[in-house]
């Protein structure tokens, strides 16, 4: 055998191992996307029942701070309220979301409940 042939011994294997890595890779970039998506939805869902609770609170003049009632309502989710305000008779909730991600660990999400004015031009 000369020396250019055994050369290229264990090139194979070496080649299979890459793509496995690759491969292996490739799996958690997507198993991570995923659960960032999953967890932005779940977000986006606890942020809207947040707001329309701490709005429906507002609006109704209950003694309870709407923000409290957000917190409430986005905890019962295993959410958290980052920030909440009322303008007016819009109530504003922004929650967080832990997520399975080791570079981002939580994601957040804002909703809006407010009356719409029938005069309003969109």
């Amino acid at each position: 055998m000369s020396w250019l042939q055994r050369s290229d011994e264990g090139s194979g294997t070496m080649l299979g191992v890459m793509l496995i890595m690759l491969a292996g890779v490739l799996m958690g970039v997507i198993a991570a996307a995923g659960n960032l998506l999953i967890c932005q939805t779940k977000a986006r869902s606890i942020a809207d029942v947040a707001v329309i609770s701490a709005a429906d609170s507002f609006w109704k003049g209950a003694t309870n701070d709407p923000c409290a009632i957000a917190q409430y309502a986005a905890k019962a989710d295993a959410g958290s309220v980052t920030a909440c305000s009322t303008e007016g008779d819009d109530v504003t909730v922004t929650v967080a979301v832990p997520t399975k991600v080791p570079f981002m660990p939580t994601v957040s999400q804002q909703s809006r409940a407010g009356p719409l004015l029938c005069d309003a031009e969109h």
